[in-house]
């Protein structure tokens, strides 16, 4: 069994090599908006312990090991124009890293660049709506909490009022037609 730290640095590391291989801009946010999602809707278990938070679905430890991933030389983290810009570090680095999980990043790897590949052009506050509904919706189901389409628009609209119940309606019912959540 591979240690839950290198999957976790390996997925992260393939992240962000997938957005850097497809032009995309990856930042912190985005970074754990795709990791939420691919742990949350795609069960790729990676081990973090997520809870709604600001901008949305978080958890610190991604943050902490993408610092760590940073110290190791294995991503550049850059302050850009009022974000951060995360790049690829050492390739040899990188490498060592991808071969420490190498039985996950095989089973795992496609569904990884998947997610980019949907997920990777979007910005961090269109994620941020995202991954918050899918939260809020899995937690009601989780609790037995009976709702409705409009008691999760209310809701996130009361959190994050900069999303309007519209919006956030037509998301629900977007992500439901794409299946990403499931109301029933």
């Amino acid at each position: 069994m591979e240690n839950n730290e290198f999957v976790r640095y390996a997925s992260i590391v393939h992240i962000i090599r997938e957005m850097n291989k497809s032009g995309y801009i990856l930042g912190k946010t985005a970074l754990v908006k795709l990791v939420y999602l691919l742990q949350e809707r795609y069960n790729v278990p990676m081990g973090y312990d997520f809870s709604l938070y600001t901008y949305g679905p978080f958890a610190k430890e991604i943050l902490d090991d993408l610092d760590y991933l940073s110290f190791l030389d294995a991503a550049k983290v850059m302050w850009n124009n009022g974000g951060y810009n995360i790049l690829p570090g050492k390739e040899l680095v990188m490498e060592d890293i991808s071969e420490k999980a190498k039985s996950f990043i095989d089973k795992y790897g496609a569904t990884i660049s998947n997610i980019v590949k949907e997920f990777g052009k979007l910005h961090a506050k269109s994620l941020e709506l995202i991954t918050t509904i899918h939260y809020v919706v899995n937690d009601y189901k989780e609790n037995n909490i009976k709702f409705t389409k409009e008691d999760i628009s209310k809701l996130i609209h009361e959190i994050k009022p900069y999303f309007s119940q519209q919006d956030i309606l037509n998301k629900i019912n977007e992500l439901e037609t794409e299946k990403l959540i499931t109301l029933d």
